[in-house]
């Protein structure tokens, strides 16, 4: 529902899909594909229809520049990957299994800006080391009537790009959060950062936090406080 109207909101391939992070794909099991295995890749778009109209659309694709394997390219996830699913197993028989497993929900929408509306959804757009999930979140912001990549406060044309857990607890919040962004000693960092969010009127709020770290990876010093 978007103003009191009932929409129906698709994720359309413009060409038929190709596989992406496959059953048969090494790198499926592995970091690079977190998240998006088993999945689909090619030009994506997100339409809004009313009364089987076309209202509004949304070129997704130019998001996923962080996305590995396969650049200018969108990756979904088709099919959910279980923990069953390993390398060692053998993907003649992996494969046709995967493939009539249930189609894994794309969108989830959520009230992420807190204007009261759910008209938003996490998208996926890339893979950090260790398997860390970013990606965005794409919807109707508060005052607006178009479909936008959120921004933030700032940088409101600039899309903000942010782990999973951190969008997540954005979204549960009913006020300022604070999140860990990157710990001491996580893949040999010599800093730690935290973010502080905020949904406001004026957008998303996020002052990021650089900490020293010390021989032990502990926390030391503020280094430095930005707005992004």
């Amino acid at each position: 529902m978007v103003d009191g109207t009932a929409e129906v909101w698709r994720l359309v391939w413009k060409h038929p899909p190709g596989l992406a992070c496959s059953p048969e794909d090494v790198d499926a099991f592995t970091w690079r594909c977190n998240g998006f295995a088993f999945g689909e890749r090619g030009q994506l778009d997100l339409l809004r229809t009313r009364d089987d109209r076309e209202i509004d659309h949304l070129a997704l694709t130019p998001l996923f520049e962080e996305a590995p394997l396969h650049p200018r390219e969108a990756i979904l996830q088709r099919w959910e990957k279980l923990g069953q699913d390993t390398l060692d197993t053998d993907a003649r028989v992996l494969g046709p299994e995967v493939h009539k497993r249930p189609i894994v929900t794309a969108m989830n929408l959520a009230d992420y800006d807190h204007d009261g509306a759910s008209t938003e959804f996490f998208l996926q757009t890339g893979v950090e080391p260790n398997g860390k999930r970013i990606g965005v979140v794409v919807g109707i912001p508060s005052g607006k009537n178009r479909l936008r990549v959120f921004g933030s406060a700032r940088h409101p044309r600039k899309p903000l790009i942010l782990q999973k857990p951190e969008w997540d607890a954005l979204r549960a919040s009913a006020g300022p959060v604070r999140v860990l962004d990157w710990a001491c000693g996580d893949h040999g960092s010599e800093t730690e950062k935290e973010l502080d969010l905020e949904a406001s009127p004026a957008g998303i709020r996020v002052i990021r936090r650089e900490y020293g770290c010390d021989e032990h990876n502990h926390r030391g010093k503020l280094l430095s406080t930005t707005e992004e």
